[in-house]
């Protein structure tokens, strides 16, 4: 990477720290619901020096209100497009995709793999328990996670919308992207402004001069917004600059606003 691209890089995730300073209230939220399942040695469960030393990945799972159908594959192109058969080309839909436990834990063997990774640290807002109850299961790596009502994330509409929500809502938001912040690095959805916010503050802390690895199992790179298929080709082909890149996606709507204002 060029060593200017990561400046920029640098810059967004100072600023996202900056704004996402968390306050005595949600550390106190943090501690009072925070589980930790553990099953090897590695952080946040004991061990030798070099096991606490291994990298620890971030997973966010995400279901709720963007969950329209669920696929057990990763992609292959991203959440909001599809094949349409009669034009013979992908093109935007009204529906997004979510993925499966499975999903994501495939991925987060390769990082286990590739890096050693022991810990992962969770955050979901699957409202019937079943990524919860499937990592549970899970017994070759060590799991971090936020324990708290998810029912009220069941699908109605878009959560901002809604009024029908408690304070573990916005607080358990805040306190997942301070928790998965920490990590090395992410398996995530870089069509969701919660993986992206947590991949930004992610960068303030690493420890070298790269970004952090990430996975993205939606489909979306980091340089294509909502709006935008994002295979290599097209990404490539569009040839932004790494500034771009960065804040374009914040300045793009998505979602129900894409078909609303087209219209």
């Amino acid at each position: 990477l060029d060593p200017r691209w990561m400046a920029h890089y640098v810059v967004a995730s100072a600023t996202a720290n900056v704004f996402t300073t968390p306050t005595s209230q949600l550390l106190g939220y943090m501690d009072d619901n925070l589980k930790v399942l553990c099953h090897r040695p590695g952080p946040y469960c004991g061990g030798t020096a070099d096991e606490l030393a291994t990298p620890v990945a971030a997973a966010h799972v995400r279901h709720g209100d963007s969950c329209d159908r669920r696929r057990d594959a990763p992609g292959p192109w991203n959440a909001m497009f599809a094949l349409d058969p009669k034009k013979g080309r992908l093109d935007r839909v009204s529906y997004r995709w979510c993925y499966s436990w499975a999903v994501y834990r495939a991925e987060l063997r390769r990082l286990q793999v590739e890096y050693g990774v022991r810990t992962v640290l969770i955050a979901t807002d699957d409202a019937d328990g079943s990524v919860l109850r499937e990592m549970r299961e899970e017994k070759e790596l060590n799991f971090v996670f936020l324990d708290f009502p998810r029912a009220q994330f069941v699908k109605r509409g878009w959560m901002e919308f809604r009024r029908d929500t408690d304070e573990h809502m916005p607080f358990s938001l805040a306190a997942e992207v301070e928790l998965l912040s920490r990590a090395d690095m992410l398996v995530g959805n870089m069509g969701s402004h919660v993986s992206r916010l947590v991949y930004d503050k992610m960068m303030a802390s690493t420890g070298t001069s790269q970004p952090p690895p990430f996975i993205s199992v939606d489909g979306y790179g980091m340089c294509c917004d909502f709006t935008e298929e994002c295979t290599v080709d097209n990404i490539t082909k569009r040839n932004r600059p790494i500034r771009e890149c960065i804040y374009k996606y914040a300045t793009c709507t998505g979602g129900d606003a894409f078909f609303y204002y087209r219209s």
